[in-house]
């Protein structure tokens, strides 16, 4: 801060991992900052830590997955404290273990912040957000209006596109409720949606088939321990789709001939992955969504070990269909007809079809009202590759005719389209500490170490 009499009055409207781990780090970094978050959950659940299922596993390892870059041990020193002493670095802990970490370190922030900082969560929904060049206020559903200085939209990853003939949803309440155990289930979708609504059928004793469909049929590949690549993956020379698709496949076959997994080759990108899509023309940005996205979200995001083997002994019985198609037509929401790949036409019979396609990334198509607000008053803009948001690299909004909205700044998956890695956790800390940084107007890299424990974990 410039100094006291002149505060950072932050409100940070989404109380998942993004919009917790900005609070957090100005409260850490701040003497003296005023925080409003807004969300009807509790801070750091969010949607992901949500859950309910002991079976929803993080699909990143503990050493992955502290709060902090600069503190790697932080979630695994926190997990040997609360109850989980055999924890050790390769661990996949549930999801909601991991919901309850980020809020007890938000509680924790709050309770050691300077005594000039304040901490307010509001609980309801944002729906209006604007500026008078002086404050930025966001008005709430049930009229509550807070006042702030900076506005900072996390409202994580948006949900799927709606299916037409009301098909909900994993997260929707009631999803998997008054199921017969014997009867069919259809899930549009095979990626980790679909997983995990596979195990929450499974964990309330599910017996009958469930059948997956997505256009390719492909499944998420599960983690497996690797021995790391020494150097981050470096393209030869200017990239486009199909060369970027050659250089990685021929970096597989030299790693696999060093007796290497591909696994290695995948996460020696994560570093430049980012600089590789930023090098590329709009153009052939809009055909690597379109043709490779899919390949790469099956081995970039992968299954937990143990998730991985029960999907696979799920298959190998028969409970677990993957069909590689189209959902054709739905007939009174339970009678549906694929247009399978092979040209052949596929009738279903089923009592509940689940929407698992993943987020819905056209924010042109949002439910979001606040989101939906601003983009109809012209104060932000959909991206022009159709994925995310318009931002700059600090991550504010741009505005319908491209100028930043230096009040109005963004987190994690609206930033989709100006980056491309936006949704895991290493990148999603960064950026929330870089924000949280350039708010408090210090310009610094976060640092992010990567511990020998990690190397020898080989994952």
């Amino acid at each position: 801060m410039s100094d006291s009499t002149d505060p950072l009055r932050a409100i940070i409207v989404g109380a998942g991992f993004s919009g917790t781990l900005v609070a957090i780090h100005l409260l850490r970094q701040g003497t003296c900052v005023h925080i409003d978050l807004i969300d009807p959950r509790i801070p750091g659940r969010g949607l992901a830590y949500s859950t309910v299922w002991d079976d929803h596993l993080l699909n990143v390892p503990a050493i992955r997955m502290s709060a902090f870059g600069s503190e790697p041990m932080h979630f695994l020193d926190w997990l040997h404290a609360n109850g989980r002493p055999d924890a050790d670095a390769g661990s996949f802990a549930p999801r909601k273990l991991y919901g309850a970490y980020l809020q007890d370190v938000l509680e924790n922030s709050v309770r050691t912040a300077s005594a000039r900082c304040t901490f307010r969560h509001h609980m309801g929904e944002a729906v209006h957000a604007w500026s008078d060049s002086v404050s930025a206020y966001v008005l709430l559903r049930n009229g509550e209006r807070v006042q702030g200085g900076k506005i900072v939209l996390a409202c994580g990853n948006p949900p799927p596109r709606p299916l037409a003939g009301g098909v909900d949803s994993p997260w929707v309440p009631g999803a998997f409720a008054n199921l017969d155990r014997d009867r069919d289930i259809l899930l549009i979708g095979a990626g980790l949606t679909a997983v995990d609504a596979f195990l929450a059928l499974q964990a309330q004793g599910h017996r009958a088939k469930v059948h997956f469909l997505s256009r390719r049929g492909k499944l998420p590949h599960p983690h497996q321990p690797y021995r790391p690549l020494p150097e981050s993956f470096s393209p030869s020379g200017a990239m486009g789709a199909r060369r970027l698709l050659r250089e990685i496949r021929q970096h597989v076959r030299e790693a696999a001939d060093q007796g290497v997994d591909w696994r290695a080759v995948i996460d020696s990108m994560r570093p430049v992955t980012n600089d590789i899509w930023h090098a590329l023309g709009l153009r052939e940005q809009q055909r690597v969504l379109r043709h490779l996205k899919t390949w790469w979200d099956i081995h970039r995001h992968r299954m937990a070990p143990e998730i991985g083997a029960k999907i696979a002994a799920a298959r190998a019985s028969g409970q677990v269909v993957v069909h590689a198609g189209r959902l054709q037509h739905l007939d009174s929401g339970t009678r549906a007809t694929i247009s399978l790949r092979t040209n052949q036409t596929l009738m279903l019979d089923v009592q509940r079809v689940i929407n698992c396609t993943g987020s819905n990334e056209d924010y042109a198509q949002t439910a979001n009202p606040l989101v939906r607000s601003l983009l109809a008053s012209g104060r932000i803009s959909a991206n022009s590759i159709g994925k995310g948001l318009h931002t700059s690299e600090h991550g504010e909004l741009r505005d319908v005719d491209g100028a930043t909205v230096d009040w109005l700044l963004t987190v994690g998956p609206p930033r989709l389209g100006g980056l491309f890695e936006t949704t895991a956790v290493p990148e999603l800390r960064k950026q929330a500490e870089a924000l949280a940084l350039y708010l408090s107007a210090v310009i610094y890299e976060p640092i992010e170490i990567v511990p020998e424990l990690f190397m020898a974990a080989g994952i």
